[in-house]
């Protein structure tokens, strides 16, 4: 019977979520001291948008975490025909317990997934401010704002019809979706998978067509081709619930694909905290302790240990020309993330090509 988990993998589901949940707050705790440390202390009143949606994002995998394991504790009606034929009251009441807390599992997986797109998404707005590739985000934004109604609909209107089916022990003849979520797997995996590749297209090509050195590329495409990782649990998840039927071990899948998105979602923000502990110029490699070293050559050099940045490109007319405050950490004493970067180059001047971003990683 597979009402509950057995007791050793309640115990490591335990152990593994919680665990990848602390990993993730930690990410968003670096994202808000790396503004910190880039803004000063106005900076909590001055947050984005995407900032207070990944608040919220880490709440909803908070949800993900607790109603993940309380499936494994109660179980749920994902079980075989005629075996709930042969459960006790008791059983029968954490099954149900147990398939309310599935319905929260799949609301709470969808919001942080979406929240985590969401943010990715004004981020990339931002990043793309003036560009071409504005018009990809707004469309790619669009795709996923109807894809979130479009799961919402069919998963709580449609595909199991009444609702409370989605909880009933045992499952009334002819409901089956009420159980293995089958159809509603398909759709979201089909809109999560397309539209992450759908926001991968929109850094990914800008990199490739800059003219920064291949290692420089590499770095690049390695912060902002993260998303992959998440495409890839997402399949995997998939795969182990078509199958592995009536198994739990999907549970563990769902945590670690949430959590993985929060953290690949904050990693370019965090850029500023590691530089400032660990002493790295733009390119990680450690800057020393003392003005001596990598000394630059123009105004504020050897301020700190910090790394004179070469002047801009201007991607169009192929002139070089200065823009104050955007990679001189000496000068303004600002530890740039790449988002932080590109939001300030876009600002100044929407030709300055990507290849700036990299030399303020």
């Amino acid at each position: 019977m597979i009402s509950s988990a057995s007791p050793d993998f309640q115990l490591s589901l335990g152990i593994c979520s919680w665990v990848l949940w602390a990993l993730a707050v930690v990410t968003a705790v670096c994202r808000f001291l790396s503004r910190r440390l880039q803004r000063g202390p106005g900076v909590w009143r001055d947050l984005h948008a995407d900032d207070y949606l990944m608040v919220v994002a880490v709440l909803s995998l908070t949800g993900v975490v607790i109603s993940s394991n309380q499936v494994a504790t109660n179980g749920s009606n994902y079980v075989p025909d005629g075996e709930t034929d042969t459960w006790s009251p008791a059983q029968v009441a954490e099954a149900v317990w147990g398939s309310k807390m599935l319905v929260a599992l799949e609301e709470f997986m969808v919001c942080t997934l979406w929240l985590v797109k969401a943010c990715l998404l004004i981020l990339y707005a931002r990043m793309t401010s003036g560009l071409r590739e504005s018009l990809a985000v707004k469309l790619t934004g669009g795709y996923c704002a109807l894809g979130f109604v479009l799961i919402q609909v069919l998963y709580l209107g449609v595909w199991c019809r009444p609702i409370t089916n989605y909880w009933a022990v045992p499952i009334p003849p002819g409901n089956e979706q009420c159980k293995t979520y089958h159809n509603h797997l398909i759709t979201i995996t089909v809109l999560h998978v397309s539209s992450d590749l759908m926001m991968l297209a929109i850094p990914l090509p800008m990199i490739a067509r800059s003219r920064l050195p291949l290692r420089r590329k590499l770095i690049l495409i390695g912060v902002f081709g993260l998303g992959v990782l998440v495409v890839l649990l997402a399949v995997l998840n998939r795969y182990y619930n078509f199958v592995m039927p009536h198994d739990l071990v999907f549970l563990a899948w769902y945590n670690g694909e949430a959590a993985t998105a929060v953290m690949i979602a904050n990693v370019p923000f965090c850029w500023g905290l590691l530089r400032r502990i660990f002493a790295l110029d733009p390119w990680g490699h450690s800057s020393g302790a003392g003005p001596s070293n990598k000394r630059g050559t123009g105004a504020g050099a050897g301020d700190g240990g910090n790394v004179m940045i070469p002047p801009p490109t201007i991607g169009s007319g192929g002139k070089r020309g200065r823009v104050r405050g955007i990679f001189d950490t000496a000068s303004t004493g600002r530890d740039d993330s790449p988002s932080e970067s590109m939001e300030r180059i876009t600002k100044e001047s929407p030709k300055i090509e990507l290849l700036e971003l990299g030399k303020a990683l």
